[in-house]
């Protein structure tokens, strides 16, 4: 009962932009989960889980532990199931049964000798296959659809599984140990800006509302960082890790705007300091974040806090997409102010994201 509690206040949890995850879980689409919901009363009348579905998901994350499976493992496990059988045990189609839908012997003979109807034994056989085809789970630099691909060889494809992930990352977070406590986390800065756990609610100086929901609470206090400082002047080279400083001359267009006699940041000054906040150092000029960067992912993979790039003079972090449109927090060009934008997609925008914190 206390599962199916917090599984329920899961589903009720606000998700960026103000939306709601309802219909049985399958709002059809990469819904982020309020996370920090957990525990909590939430808005809209979403659906609870019923306690079937919240049966499974119990037993294929006991599955997981006894398997020493980490948690990506976990939350790959749960955009399958969700996928394939929206959390039910007894589906059966045709050959295929049970909440991973599992055609025995399968695979190495992985589906074979037990009932496919007990999530917890069909969890333990899908686990056997992930961890014979992907070893290294953990590090693989594919996305979660593509490794649950690997495991099911579906011939739907592999993209069905993506629009569950936000979901199932916040049921591990909430249900599989070592997630957020949901502490408010203090943000220095000129703006409020609210950090819970590993959510940032968008302050109004952002002139757009929603909840960004990051991968963990360092990613969340670095966008906080940034989001603190909105509407502070553009200053060329300004910036630290102690926060905006006076510009420097170069000979040029920041001169005309006197840039060196304005305290501000410039996009790799901003970028810099809202990670210092996080406690991770990375280095100047915008170029060099992301021939740094601990991982390069195509922009259709970037994840809130990830660091966009043009050519080799601008960098901005992403915030995700509100209202149809990808959004970033940016300290633009001399005469302007830090603000959120939308994602300029086109020019000299490089296609890919850098990750700090892989």
């Amino acid at each position: 009962m206390k599962v199916l509690l917090v599984l329920a206040a899961v589903v009720m949890a606000i998700v960026v932009g103000g939306g709601l995850l309802t219909t049985q879980w399958d709002a059809g689409a990469t819904n982020d989960v309020n996370t920090c919901a957990v525990g909590q009363s939430g808005g809209g009348g979403a659906p609870p889980m019923s306690p079937q579905q919240a049966s499974v998901v119990e037993a294929i994350l006991r599955s997981a532990r006894e398997n020493s499976i980490e948690r990506r493992g976990a939350t790959i496990a749960l955009q399958t199931a969700m996928q394939e059988s929206t959390l039910r045990a007894d589906v059966v189609v045709g050959e295929a049964v049970g909440a991973f839908q599992q055609i025995a012997p399968g695979p190495f003979d992985a589906y074979a000798g037990y009932d496919r109807t007990d999530p917890g034994r069909a969890a333990a056989g899908f686990f056997s296959v992930l961890l014979k085809r992907v070893p290294g789970y953990v590090s693989d630099p594919r996305p979660n659809h593509e490794l649950a691909q690997v495991v099911q060889a579906s011939g739907a494809g592999a993209s069905w599984y993506a629009r569950h992930q936000r979901w199932a990352e916040a049921v591990v977070t909430a249900l599989y140990g070592g997630g957020s406590d949901c502490a408010e986390q203090a943000v220095a800065g000129p703006v409020s800006v609210r950090v819970v756990g590993n959510t940032v609610v968008l302050p109004p100086e952002a002139k757009i509302a929603g909840t960004i929901v990051a991968a963990s609470e360092q990613v969340a206090k670095a966008i906080g960082a940034a989001l603190a400082w909105l509407g502070t002047p553009y200053s060329w080279g300004g910036g630290d890790e102690n926060g905006p400083t006076k510009g420097v001359q170069d000979g040029g267009v920041a001169d005309a705007h006197g840039d060196f006699d304005k305290v501000g940041f410039d996009c790799s000054g901003l970028t810099l300091y809202a990670y210092a906040q996080a406690g991770v150092r990375i280095t100047r000029p915008s170029d060099s974040q992301l021939t740094g960067a601990e991982l390069v992912v195509p922009f259709t993979q970037a994840r809130p806090g990830d660091l966009l790039f043009w050519g080799t003079h601008h960098v901005a972090m992403y915030l995700g997409e509100f209202d149809g449109a990808h959004r970033m927090v940016e300290a633009p060009q001399s005469g302007d102010v830090v603000k959120v934008s939308p994602v300029r997609l086109g020019g000299d925008f490089r296609g890919v994201a850098a990750r700090p914190i892989p």
